[in-house]
């Protein structure tokens, strides 16, 4: 079933705001919404285009671009490389750019036995086939996009009794992957509630926000967000806290490529 498309439909909405005098906040994450999703997560780069759209965005007067990724904040800050950016990795646990700073304390200090979990994962699931296992500081992710499906339900099991007998940890289904994460009541909603008030302290207008996501992650930031920000998920097949949809990651490079040469065009103007 073909998606709808909303694209037009948001950028109408956000060029009003510009023309309104606000200041455009542009939210979004990474994979499957910046950069298509590939099997090895490792190969996904961030388009040249793309690139160049959010630093016309970041470097602008009228505009802040904050990336809201499960990924490292390292990891982030490589694959997007600009200097103007928020980042915001490992689910918003931490957040860094123009502005903005902040490490989840708590998290920190479960940064070692989310070492010793990611050591642990890798001597329990070695024998099973397409699974990867990936450290990130204050997560843990396990990436099963090459799995069958009878070893993704193994896998599966296996984590549920891991987290199961740990109090401090949780464990979030995303889209070929398993994430371990503390158990501590933060996520990409109240993250992108934080980037949004620090991005107003400082902005000379008030801020419009727009929020782009594809994974249920996402969805704690579309709810958050409601009432505070224009949303939209990216892809269809299920249902959605936000009220708009772009049909692929192409669709989002044409809004952002709308919203750079709009921004760019009052700049001159």
């Amino acid at each position: 079933m073909r998606t709808t498309s909303d694209v037009g439909r948001v950028f109408e909405a956000l060029r009003a705001r510009l023309t309104a005098g606000d200041t455009l906040l542009v939210l979004s994450d990474y994979d499957g919404t910046l950069a298509p999703i590939t099997r090895d997560p490792t190969e996904a780069w961030l388009p040249r285009e793309v690139r160049s759209d959010l630093d016309l965005l970041a470097g602008s007067d009228r505009a802040r671009v904050g990336i809201v990724s499960g990924r490292q904040l390292d990891d982030l800050r490589t694959r997007v490389g600009l200097p103007d950016v928020i980042y915001a990795g490992c689910h918003g646990l931490e957040i860094h750019g123009p502005a903005i700073a902040f490490r989840s304390a708590t998290a920190e200090a479960r940064r070692g036995a989310l070492t010793s979990v990611a050591c642990d994962l890798r001597a329990r699931v070695a024998s099973i086939p397409g699974v990867v296992v990936e450290p990130k500081g204050l997560a843990v992710a396990v990436h099963y996009r090459r799995a069958g499906s009878g070893s993704v339900r193994r896998l599966e099991a296996e984590l549920e009794r891991m987290t199961g007998l740990d109090t401090e940890l949780t464990l979030w289904r995303g889209k070929k992957v398993f994430e371990i994460m503390p158990r501590i009541g933060w996520n990409k909603g109240r993250c992108a509630l934080r980037i949004q008030d620090a991005v107003a302290a400082t902005a000379e207008s008030p801020v419009t926000t727009l929020y782009l996501g594809d994974d249920a992650s996402d969805e704690l930031a579309f709810w958050a967000l409601d009432g505070r920000a224009i949303t939209a998920r990216v892809g269809g097949g299920q249902a959605s806290f936000a009220p708009n949809r772009l049909r692929d990651v192409e669709e989002v490079h044409r809004l952002l490529s709308a919203l750079a040469t709009e921004v760019q065009r009052r700049r001159v103007a």
